[in-house]
């Protein structure tokens, strides 16, 4: 590895003068020294892609790279796509390796009838596809009439399109600069992760926090949230796989585990508020969870203020079912303690924005943590400490039995599973927290020891009153 550079200006020949001279030199690479837009640019068929190296002006960040055309080569389509660009609908540059924008678009010759957006993303190259995920749950709904309606819940792919560098690009030649690297602490196990550019172009859905009805905002929670199960001492009983969430894990195979406020979207059937579960990147196969897991990404991915405190902490490193439901209880208290509903005017408009009138918002503290570990042991605080009152904002006032139960159910579940741990170690049977002797009891990890399932959302919204009264669980036989 090379030395560090100093570019104070008490060094010998002015450091600053080195530093203008990389700017200088990085500003004149050319597309295939950067090595990101010379793969999309192909001769004349791709040439209005050299646009997107510049914006025409800096009016606002939305509208950047509106009116620029970004030109894919079709591959399944068989005749190249030609999207133009709309405005900016989300860019998060800070997420590390995930420097995902989402844009408006519209196209000239598909999709005419719709109105689409782009997502551009760079996810590790050893994960699955998102587009992949949804094709075998579409295929999955599609093989089974009874399983049809989950098609409402989940987003329709139109196009999708991943770009491969060449042997010759910058970014395979900075991998394999890493192959063989050398590192001064002896005991540093990094390892070079390569990352894919992948384009997906879907139907255009639309936020949360565009809805102005609190009853249409816990409708979509239970959309896309778990299924409806209800069980006793000595059997199980499954209903039908009521939501996308629930059905994707029983029917698809298919674990989500990066639920946030961005993730969970609607979109309009017939006058009706639907739920649908986007953002498949870091989802995984139940099959692959169930066996030897091993991570996909050396990065720990997903959205810290929404992430369950084991998974944080890295003291429940294999992802399960339960940790969804763990990051949906916090989309709620996030949701019923920060926002407030605006009602819609004359000319529209109206929905979700924070609270006013207050110092702090709720739980601060989770979004400007930066140690996941501190941000754990916050989490952990909350859900085993003393009941509080909690400080909901008055358009959520609904969700406060809701909310109580679902911290209760966590409460209980996680210190049945401390007091099991302590009762092996007492009993000299546990090393590292496992059980030694196959005769005891082994704790059902899975749901806490019974105490979060599938139904511990689902209940509590059966008797929801109010402003909540009559929540639709879907296709609950």
């Amino acid at each position: 590895m090379s030395s560090a550079i100093n570019f104070s200006l008490t060094e010998k020949g002015n450091g600053l003068d080195k530093f203008i001279a990389i700017v200088i030199g990085f500003n004149q690479l050319s597309l295939r020294d950067n090595g990101i837009l010379h793969d999309l640019h192909d001769g004349r068929l791709f040439a209005d892609n050299m646009n997107l190296a510049t914006s025409k002006d800096y009016r606002g960040a939305v509208r950047m790279q509106e009116g620029n055309k970004l030109v894919l080569s079709g591959g399944k389509l068989r005749r190249p796509v030609t999207l133009t660009y709309g405005e900016v609908i989300s860019h998060e540059p800070s997420l590390a390796g995930r420097a995902t924008a989402v844009l408006h678009a519209k196209s000239s010759t598909w999709w005419k009838k719709l109105n689409p957006i782009v997502k551009i993303s760079w996810p590790g190259s050893n994960r699955v596809a998102e587009n992949v995920f949804l094709e075998k749950a579409m295929e999955t709904a599609k093989s089974t009439t009874g399983d049809r309606w989950a098609l409402k819940h989940l987003p329709q792919v139109l196009f999708a399109q991943d770009v491969v560098f060449g042997s010759d690009s910058t970014h395979e030649r900075v991998a394999k600069l890493f192959e063989n690297a050398e590192f001064v602490d002896p005991d540093c196990d990094f390892k070079y992760e390569r990352r894919t550019l992948r384009i997906i172009v879907q139907e255009r859905l639309y936020p949360l926090d565009t809805l102005t009805d609190v009853k249409d905002i816990a409708q979509v929670l239970l959309d896309v949230a778990c299924g409806t199960c209800f069980f006793s001492s000595s059997w199980v009983l499954c209903t039908h796989c009521g939501s996308v969430h629930r059905w994707l894990y029983l029917r698809a195979g298919i674990l989500h585990r990066d639920f946030s406020l961005n993730n969970i979207m609607y979109r309009m059937v017939k006058g009706k508020v639907v739920g649908v579960l986007t953002d498949f990147d870091l989802a995984s196969w139940k099959e692959d969870l169930d066996s030897n897991y091993k991570p996909t990404s050396q990065q720990r991915t997903g959205t810290p203020p929404f992430m369950a405190q084991g998974l944080l902490d890295g003291s429940e490193p294999l992802h399960l079912y339960r940790h969804d439901l763990e990051s949906l209880f916090y989309i709620m208290l996030i949701l019923a303690t920060r926002y407030e509903i605006k009602p819609p005017t004359k000319n529209g408009g109206g929905g979700l924005r924070p609270r006013q009138g207050l110092k702090e918002l709720p739980y601060q503290g989770w979004f400007n943590q930066e140690s996941y570990e501190t941000l754990a042991f916050l989490k952990r605080g909350y859900l085993m400490g003393i009941r509080t009152n909690l400080n909901l904002s008055p358009a959520f006032e609904g969700f406060r039995g809701w909310l109580e139960n679902l911290r209760m159910a966590f409460r209980v579940g996680l210190r049945s599973k401390e007091i099991h741990k302590d009762e092996l170690m007492a009993l000299g049977e546990c090393q590292n927290g496992e059980s030694g002797d196959e005769t005891t009891p082994e704790f059902d990890d899975e749901t806490l020891g019974g105490h979060v399932r599938y139904s511990t959302v689902i209940n509590p919204a059966r008797r929801l009153g109010g402003k909540l009264k009559g929540l639709i669980i879907r296709y609950d036989p």
